[in-house]
Formats: structure tokens, sequence, C-alpha cells
């Protein structure tokens, strides 16, 4: 097996995303990938190959999961930087974000699309919202948000609801531009989170995921309703 660095990684990792459609999230999954991109010789693969290749992800197919969503992440926020976008006002900032993560997903839709049937799957909940907490945050960050109160974590939970429902329906809809006039309707519909200020007991300022995990609790999902 050729030597991995990190742009035969990202590779690697981009081929199996687009052979999971027809082949499935597995481990042989990953192998076919890297004979594809020519990493692998031959398809009669070792043990020691598999080994080398699994531990690209420490061994766990989630792994696959949360790489993909922090090559995601890195997308947006580099197409952000780069975007005319960095000056405008904080709700067209947060659109714009959202707008380039889509985009840089849309090759890999069907993959994201198992990637989100597994990370339902109750024992991975924690990890799921950790995630998408993670990607909430950096859209904040790069709006220049530094804030430290209740509101760090109302402004997280909003964008997380934004972000879950625009995610959904783009999952189903290929007209982008019907995608960008939804996720404009949820942004304008934001202002129906005011209830969040009255649960300020709820924050766990050293642990936001557990914070997070509390506020989703006291409200009903027809606050992040697709209509």
């Amino acid at each position: 097996m050729k030597d991995i660095n990190k742009k035969i990684e990202i590779k690697l990792l981009l081929t199996f995303l687009e052979n999971v459609p027809f082949e499935g999230w597995k481990w042989e999954t990953l192998y076919d990938s890297a004979f594809e991109i020519k990493l692998l010789k031959s398809k009669k693969i070792s043990d020691n190959d598999k080994l080398v290749l699994k531990n690209l992800f420490d061994n766990d197919l989630l792994n696959i999961i949360i790489k993909f969503n922090d090559y995601l992440d890195l997308e947006m926020k580099e197409s952000f930087r780069k975007s005319k976008y960095t000056n405008e006002k904080i709700p067209s900032k947060i659109k714009h974000q959202i707008l380039f993560r889509l985009k840089a997903a849309t090759k890999y839709r069907e993959a994201v699309r198992v990637s989100i049937g597994i990370m339902a799957l109750p024992q991975n909940s924690r990890l799921a919202l950790s995630m998408l907490y993670k990607t909430c945050d950096i859209i904040w960050r790069n709006c220049g948000d530094r804030s430290t109160d209740f509101s760090f974590y109302t402004k997280r939970l909003i964008l997380s609801g934004v972000y879950s429902s625009t995610l959904s329906y783009w999952l189903n809809e290929k007209d982008f531009v019907k995608v960008e006039h939804f996720l404009q309707r949820r942004l304008n519909n934001v202002s129906k989170f005011g209830e969040l200020k009255k649960i300020p007991k709820l924050i766990n300022q050293s642990n936001p995921i557990n914070t997070i995990m509390k506020i989703f609790q006291k409200f009903s999902s027809k606050k992040f309703s697709y209509k």
C-alpha cells in the first residue's frame, strides 16, 4: 500500500462517500474505494492493509461520519472566508455559510442521508448533537460572536433548528433556489424562540452539550416545523 498523507486520506474519504449509495456504509466499501483510487494494487487486500485503512478512522465506522462532518465544516469555513459575504449583516453571514456547507455536500447527498440514519440511532444521539453543536458554533464564531452569557446557548440552539430543518429539506429538494428560499423563511422565523430566555437554570457552562440537550427536551418538534 502507498503512504497515506492528508490529501490521499481526504480523497479516500470522498470516494468512500460516493460509493456508499451502492455498497453501503461498511469497511468493504472503504477497501473498494482504496483500490479505486489506486491506493491498493489489488482487490485482494491483506489483513495488514485492512488494519491500516481502519486505523485511519480509529477502527470505528462512526469516525468516518465525524471526518466527513469536519470536512464539510472546513469547506464551509474556507468558502465563506473567500466570499463577498464576510462583511454583511449576521443573518446573511449565517445564511451563506449554511448554503456553502450544503453545496459542499451536494455530490454526497445520498451518503449524507445514510449517515443521518446512522446518527439517528439512540446510541449515537449524543455524538450527533455534538457534531451539530460544533457546526453551529463554527458558524456563529465566523460571524464574530464572542458571547459568554445565556445568549451563547440560545444562538446555537436556534441555529441548530434552522440548520437541521434546512438539511432535511435539502435532502429531498434538488432545486437549490428552493432550498435557499426555505432557509430564508427559517431565518425569518427565529424570533419564535423567545421562550428560551425563560429557562436560564438549564445552563451548564462546563458542559454545553448537556445544556443544549436539556433545552431541546423543553421544546416540541413543532418549533422546527418544515412548513
